[in-house]
């Protein structure tokens, strides 16, 4: 017959490997969390960077991301591959059109690792000419 004293030390054990067990599950747990964060690439990659943190001739001392993100609602940014081997940088936002909600997509052309170009300019997937796009850069960029 085990005495009570027995009992306890049993006890004890059992439920240090049952808390063993859950700190093994726990860590188990938060490293596959951190390597599906490693490789989901959280953040901006280098050609949405450049363009977020460069500047147009018309506003040189205006940050891109900074004024797109504040001037559109909802804002995405992210970059591809054209069909003819150009790397694009590609905004959306919401704003207002004609005193409706609209969306607006705008695309930077990367030249370089350290230069790009403005690209196409749409609204609700209606290609701007280039005064019209050059009209909604300028606004969102200083407001006039």
């Amino acid at each position: 017959m085990l005495s009570l004293r027995m009992v306890k030390i049993l006890l004890y054990m059992r439920n240090r490997e049952m808390m063993n067990m859950q700190m093994r599950r726990f860590l188990a747990l938060l490293l596959i969390l951190m390597s599906l964060l490693v490789t989901s690439g959280c953040g901006d990659d280098k050609y949405v960077t450049l363009v977020k943190d460069g500047t147009l001739q018309m506003a040189p001392d205006v940050k891109i991301g900074k004024a797109f993100d504040n001037f559109f609602g909802n804002t995405k940014w992210k970059s591809f591959e054209s069909t003819d081997g150009k790397r694009v940088v590609e905004f959306v936002g919401d704003c207002t059109w004609n005193n409706k909600e609209a969306e607006c997509c705008v695309q930077f052309i990367i030249l370089s690792d350290t230069t790009f170009e403005l690209g196409a300019v749409t609204i609700n997937d209606v290609e701007m000419n280039r005064w019209e796009s050059m009209g909604i850069v300028n606004k969102a960029l200083t407001g006039k």
